[in-house]
């Protein structure tokens, strides 16, 4: 995130991106935009704790590793309003570790997302070059998760397909090139059982 900005603030002070208005930007067109990001479930840790007590485990200790979040995107901006795009959504593993207590050995939890999206974008203009984003769709979010303990591993995978939303803000540099913030929920699990995720995610992306 620090390269990004760093690199937005030296674009600007060399005049390499010039200032535009809102009504500069063209209404349609193609655009691209790549992402990353963090999810925001700050209590996956109590819940698999409390996963670990349910079954017998006492006295251990625990830790959680955040996964980076990331994807690729390809839209169209039908009009100033308006505008659809889907892709590609991944993530790095989230690790999930326990050892001591009663515990007969170190226990481990690695999980991964990936899939696609398709969502619609309603675009409202602030002016000065800003825009407020609201976005509803469908996403198919595939969920692989591995678990290794004492007496070996075992891994499963699930798929859930289900309504996607989320906000965002978007600034225009100049016509082509622009930066946006979103937050997201995503359905994660299996069509049996899933939970919510909310990911947080900064974008760069190019308007054709």
């Amino acid at each position: 995130m620090k390269i990004l900005a760093l690199l937005f603030a030296a674009l600007l002070s060399l005049g390499f991106v010039p200032n535009v208005s809102a009504a500069d930007a063209p209404d349609s067109g193609f655009y691209v935009l790549g992402g990353v990001g963090r999810t925001m479930n700050n209590n996956d840790q109590s819940n698999l704790d409390n996963l670990l007590r349910s079954v017998g485990g006492v006295g251990f200790t625990s830790s959680l590793s955040d996964p980076t979040v990331y994807k690729l995107q390809i839209g169209y901006q039908v009009m100033k309003y308006f505008a659809v795009e889907g892709g590609y959504l991944g993530s790095s593993n989230e690790t999930y570790n326990a050892s001591g207590g009663n515990l007969a050995g170190p226990l481990s939890a690695s999980g991964s997302i990936k899939g696609w999206n398709l969502n619609g974008v309603g675009i409202w203009p602030l002016g000065n070059q800003f825009s407020l984003l609201g976005k509803l769709g469908v996403a198919g979010i595939k969920e692989s998760v591995t678990v290794t303990g004492p007496g070996g591993s075992a891994s499963a995978n699930g798929t859930k397909n289900d309504v996607t939303f989320g906000i965002g803000a978007k600034y225009d540099f100049n016509e082509n090139i622009f930066v946006r913030l979103d937050l997201d929920r995503y359905s994660v699990g299996s069509s049996s059982s899933s939970s919510k995720t909310n990911v947080w995610m900064l974008d760069l992306g190019y308007k054709f």
